[in-house]
């Protein structure tokens, strides 16, 4: 496992406090607003970002993150760009995590070995490919280690203890734990049986785990730490408050300050 940003987030959790994620779409409403939406959230108070490269054909994301995502792609929005988009938010926080989340398409059609050097050149911590399963990463695994990157992996609530140790043998930075099946999305449809997903998750990795897919609201996210969560991931609100705060060609950074804030005060 390599040594990398993750570092801060695993001092907190050890510390006892919640940790925040948010999801930042790039290029969504454009390239600028993303960017700018990416550093409201940096000042509201987030612990780290997910970053996700738009792409046509999102197997995990629901219809929100979906019909941005054909926003930014219809708007021009290149994958190359995100190398750009990692500089300036690494110029901005050196030291915050940031995880791009991206599926395995993109990184094959860029060449893999040249597009992972890249993104870790420019300041990428972690990978995040959701279409990629565990038991065949080990063409890519490699290449993050090389680059000095993790690889991050889902859990879900049918997850069984032989996916846990294959996930255990690549996994860095955390465990994205999904908190119900199916798509992301705004709802709080969570799996009945969430905080024994989260004690078998801790009985087997020494990680966090963040709690991802329909959460929200601070009420959301005080529900996941009461149920064992170690902090959490909204992605679908974030792009909802996204669009309220692009009024024409102004971005305004207040409803996403706003929000970053209650949620950290949930944590």
């Amino acid at each position: 496992m390599t040594q990398t940003r993750y570092r801060h987030i695993h001092s907190k959790v050890a510390a006892g406090q919640g940790v925040y994620m948010p999801y930042v779409l790039a290029g969504y409403p454009d390239y600028d607003a993303s960017l700018a939406a990416a550093k409201a959230l940096i000042d509201g108070g987030a612990d780290g970002l997910e970053l996700g490269l738009p792409f046509r054909d999102p197997v995990a994301d629901g219809p929100v993150i979906e019909a941005a995502a054909n926003i930014a792609l219809d708007k021009g929005f290149k994958a190359a760009q995100i190398i750009d988009f990692i500089k300036a938010l690494r110029t901005y926080a050196p030291d915050l995590p940031l995880t791009l989340m991206s599926y395995y398409n993109i990184v094959l059609a860029k060449d893999a070995e040249a597009f992972i050097a890249d993104l870790a050149h420019a300041g990428l911590d972690g990978l995040l490919i959701p279409d990629l399963p565990p038991e065949h990463a080990e063409d890519i695994y490699p290449l993050t280690q090389k680059n000095g990157m993790e690889m991050i992996f889902i859990v879900a609530p049918t997850s069984d203890e032989q996916r846990f140790a294959i996930i255990n043998e690549y996994a860095g930075g955390f465990i994205y734990v999904v908190t119900k099946m199916g798509i992301t999305g705004m709802q709080d449809n969570y799996d009945a049986n969430i905080s024994a997903l989260f004690s078998r998750i801790k009985t087997h990795f020494t990680l966090p785990a963040i709690a991802g897919f329909g959460i929200s609201t601070p009420d959301n996210a005080r529900d996941m730490m009461s149920n064992g969560a170690n902090g959490v991931i909204i992605g679908s609100k974030i792009i909802q408050l996204c669009e309220e705060s692009y009024q024409g060609s102004a971005f305004s950074p207040a409803l996403l300050i706003d929000h970053t804030q209650k949620i950290k005060a949930a944590l």
